[in-house]
């Protein structure tokens, strides 16, 4: 590993005992090659050869300057210098393991409706704007009630996201996409464009996640991130 890089990663005694060893591979324009990925109680330790003197990546890093991407089995280094390495599928599940699911429920839940709540914003004054908008036929302007309801009940979850999270909460969002995906599907099928079935795949891909990680995080209790 690079000097500039060293400089943000601790250097530490090769010293592991039993503590779970994994491989993973560096990915690189320039560089490549066979690293291992110690998991210790307090930190991770990084090699990138055997024996070699480890670096240390504390709790503290994860998910800040060291990421972890589960869907592409990635950890990336982001500061000073970038670097990105490809876990085996066990090393993975381990790595996750050893965050805990307290913290990624947190972690996904707080990133997960950063977007949830500007989408539900939107929604909202979408809705709104249907007060003084007229209608496709040529009529008068016709309130949304039953789009405004929806947009309100998801800035609703979004604050309970903020203030009061909770794993429910991912299946409130994905009940809530699922509703919108099934009723647009439904006015597609009674005339509008098929072009709408691109946001239709889009609100089934978000029920879909919000549901998997209910699944994964029922009954976890949060862990308070770091501000």
């Amino acid at each position: 590993m690079s000097e500039s890089v060293s400089s943000s990663i601790h250097a530490e005694p090769a010293t592991t005992g039993s503590a779970p060893v994994f491989s993973l591979t560096e990915i690189g324009k320039k560089t490549g090659g066979d690293w291992t990925l110690t998991l210790l109680p307090s930190h991770l330790a990084l090699a990138d050869a055997p024996g070699g003197q480890p670096y240390v990546i504390l709790r503290e890093q994860i998910m800040k300057t060291v990421v972890m991407m589960e869907g592409t089995r990635a950890l990336m280094v982001q500061q000073p210098q970038k670097l990105i390495f490809k876990l085996t599928p066990e090393g993975m599940t381990a790595l996750a393991d050893w965050i805990g699911k307290p913290f990624l429920a947190a972690f996904y839940l707080k990133r997960r409706y950063a977007w949830v709540s500007v989408w539900a914003f939107f929604w909202v004054v979408g809705s709104l704007i249907t007060l003084i908008s007229p209608a496709r036929d040529g009529s008068g302007p016709h309130f949304d009630l039953f789009g405004f309801l929806l947009g309100l009940a998801l800035l609703a979850a979004s604050a309970f996201a903020r203030w009061r999270p909770h794993p429910i909460l991912f299946l409130v969002d994905s009940i809530w996409f699922c509703t919108v995906a099934v009723q647009l599907t439904v006015s597609i099928t009674q005339g509008r464009s098929k072009g709408w079935y691109l946001l239709v795949a889009l609100l089934a891909w978000a029920a879909f996640t919000g549901f998997k990680h209910f699944i994964r995080f029922r009954g976890t209790k949060l862990a308070s991130l770091p501000k």
